[in-house]
């Protein structure tokens, strides 16, 4: 029971800190998420909606560190409570969201891997089985190393979850695993889904002995059934999902300019530069003064650009285009983003506070 202890105790751990990690990395991209759970469409709690950065980021570093804890031995029954505690309510988050179908992807790995809402209510049914389970041996549970060594690597742990989350708020994720990431090809991204497979089953009936049988479109079109309407009827037909479709990496990448989509011409473009506004209503006179100064080097430069803002109203900035928020909040985590493109494929991204000098952009 020892040795099958240790194994859950490094299953459980390992898995804490790669999901922490993934989202530490992306503390807004997380934030995001909660934003949705505590939103009007979910649990409706607006008042948290206001401190989802904050929760985000104790969530993230939390979730390393009970890793990092149960892996070291280290403070036993706090790790494990806090392990229990933390997956009864990532369980109840996750079997909310599939089976309301509110929240389609629980960001349980961030960006890095998607989980359906049914995949990730199983994942935590999982673990939350191996918890109790370590709950209930946690006698087995031993430090593997001296106590000062063991505190050592759990203050790192504690800076390096701190510098890579502040990165990640600052600036931008040192691991960008978003489909709008430097170095893809947005056009290709619109195109690596693949369409839904279905068919239709029809229920037919013989007329003589109320027999019932059921056949598929291409069953029924390749029998002599359908030709026998005085022997046979279709009482009703289904569609059957024979494969889930799978939509493009790239689906909402849309930009209305004045009610014309210029989509299309810039991803033809040989080098554009991007600026991506998801919170239109929240920059303040300062930012869009400085955001204006930027538009107008640019113009200065005769360097190509689009304006993409949740409300572009709100920025008094003209031409500015329209595009839909949750795409522009996945393309960049700042507000205002800079993301430069050459033919659709993305060569540059920039945080607000650190756009570089045109120097650069120009020899990009």
């Amino acid at each position: 029971m020892k040795y099958i202890t240790h194994l859950v105790r490094f299953i459980v751990g390992i898995i804490f800190i790669i999901s922490g990690f993934v989202k530490t990395i992306d503390p807004i991209g997380f934030s995001y998420k909660l934003e949705e759970y505590f939103g009007p469409g979910v649990f409706n709690i607006p008042i948290l909606q206001n401190f989802a950065l904050p929760l985000s980021i104790l969530f993230v570093i939390l979730e390393v560190l009970v890793g990092v804890l149960l892996l070291l031995g280290m403070w036993k029954r706090l790790t494990v409570y806090l392990l229990l505690t933390l997956i009864v309510f990532f369980t109840f988050l996750t079997f909310y969201s599939a089976y309301f179908n509110k929240v389609t992807d629980c960001g349980c790995f961030g960006d890095a891997l998607k989980l359906t809402p049914w995949m990730s209510f199983i994942k935590d049914i999982i673990l939350l089985v191996m918890i109790i389970f370590l709950a209930r041996q946690i006698r087995f549970i031993k430090p593997f190393l001296k106590y000062k060594t063991n505190k050592i690597i759990v203050i790192l742990s504690l800076i390096l979850c701190i510098v890579v989350a502040y990165q990640g708020i600052a600036h931008l994720p040192i691991i960008d695993f978003r489909p709008y990431a430097v170095g893809k090809d947005l056009k290709k991204g619109m195109q690596d889904g693949s369409p839904q497979v279905e068919s239709i089953v029809y229920t037919l009936e013989n007329l003589k002995n109320k027999e019932e049988k059921k056949m598929t479109s291409d069953e029924y079109i390749n029998s002599n059934i359908w030709a026998d309407t005085l022997t046979w009827k279709i009482k009703n037909s289904d569609i059957k999902i024979i494969k889930e479709g799978v939509l493009p990496s790239v689906h909402d990448f849309i930009i209305d300019c004045g009610g014309q989509d210029r989509t299309e011409s810039i991803l033809e473009e040989n080098k554009i530069v991007v600026i991506t506004v998801p919170y239109a209503e929240k920059m303040s006179l300062l930012e869009k003064a400085k955001l204006k100064k930027i538009i107008s080097d640019l113009k200065v430069k005769r360097l190509k650009y689009v304006l993409m803002a949740n409300d572009p109203q709100k920025l008094r900035i003209p031409n500015a285009c329209i595009s839909d928020q949750t795409t522009i909040k996945t393309i960049n985590r700042s507000n205002p983003g800079f993301m430069v493109l050459k033919k659709g494929i993305v060569v540059a991204k920039y945080h607000g506070d650190d756009f570089p000098s045109l120097k650069k952009i120009e020899k990009l």
